[in-house]
């Protein structure tokens, strides 16, 4: 039992650290925001006003531990009222997306995306109905940090400021480089601050072979157009890549194109780490079709699954794939 369980640590290991292909190069599609892009917290809270933030949670009794989704929901409320006063919805180019929960977020966020508004336009036509409508807010603290957040995210140099770049997602490009994959980036961005954020981060972005934003083509994910844009312009093969992203919508539109997708949720190990463990399933399934050999009919000597189904190390060597809950 010891010798089993020392190895399967060993083969999760290597399944880790060792070249993340054995022969076959891929192409990498990263997301940006939730994935190699966060938001800075602090330098979010002084931008708003911590004097703000404090007197709207003490006046409207708000917990510390969820002021963020407190703002978030009233932000995206706003929005929502400001689309509807000026009689704004949804027409056939319009393309919804969606926050990191599945929420779907307001008119006027997707169409910023999108590139369909500018973030003067959207910020001037906000900022004017907030102050018509003091109504909407609890207190006048809170309509102060709505007012500051809008400001914020529709503010170009503002928004910059507030994210920072996560050096563990340039440590995995970096490695995916080495090892000879092409890296490309899939986000929805708008084209402003895009630019902005280019410029000051030329250590994660010149890594890049090549980078799709929504604002620039006019689509947003997890319609299916931003995706084929991508493919098409940089000549990839869909079942030759691997998009990472940290929301199921965005992931599940992926693969319905036939691109391998795999979600972000902590880390690039723990991400790195089912990647290996889905190509290894592939790899096995096409393998065992080529040897003439049914998977429901091959024994084990061991626990280790993929997809429910045993496979042994003698069945992974052979086959050239890894066991997956090795």
């Amino acid at each position: 039992m010891k010798i089993r369980f020392y190895a399967k640590k060993i083969i999760l290991a290597m399944a880790i650290w060792t070249p993340l292909w054995a022969t076959e190069a891929k192409d990498f599609i990263f997301d940006f925001g939730g994935v190699l892009i966060f938001t800075n917290t602090m330098s979010s809270f002084k931008h708003i006003g911590m004097m703000n933030v404090a007197e709207c949670m003490i006046r409207l009794g708000i917990n510390p531990l969820t002021f963020d989704q407190h703002i978030k929901t009233t932000f995206f409320t706003v929005l929502d009222q400001v689309a509807q006063i000026h009689h704004l919805d949804g027409t056939d180019s319009f393309h919804q997306t969606y926050d990191e929960k599945g929420n779907k977020m307001p008119f006027l966020m997707c169409t910023w995306l999108q590139g369909a508004m500018t973030s003067a336009e959207v910020k001037s036509l906000v900022e004017q109905e907030i102050s018509l409508h003091p109504e909407w807010f609890g207190c006048q603290a809170e309509q102060r940090v709505i007012q500051n957040t809008i400001r914020l995210v529709f503010t170009p140099e503002f928004f910059v400021n507030s994210r920072k770049i996560s050096q563990a997602g340039i440590a995995f490009i970096k490695k995916c480089k080495r090892e000879g994959h092409n890296v490309y980036g899939l986000s929805n961005w708008d084209a402003e601050s895009f630019a902005l954020l280019k410029q000051r981060h030329p250590e994660l972005f010149d890594l890049f072979d090549g980078i799709i934003i929504s604002g620039h083509v006019h689509a947003n994910k997890p319609h299916a157009s931003i995706y084929q844009i991508l493919l098409e312009r940089y000549e990839l093969k869909a079942e030759n890549c691997w998009f990472i992203d940290d929301q199921q919508e965005n992931i599940d539109a992926a693969q319905k194109l036939g691109i391998n997708a795999i979600r972000h949720t902590s880390t690039f190990q723990n991400t790195l780490k089912h990647i290996r463990l889905a190509y290894s399933k592939s790899t096995r399934r096409e393998n065992f079709k080529n040897n003439g050999i049914s998977e429901t009919t091959i024994k084990t000597n061991n626990n280790a699954m993929i997809d429910g189904e045993k496979i042994s190390l003698t069945d992974s060597t052979k086959y050239n794939c890894l066991p997956a809950n090795a």
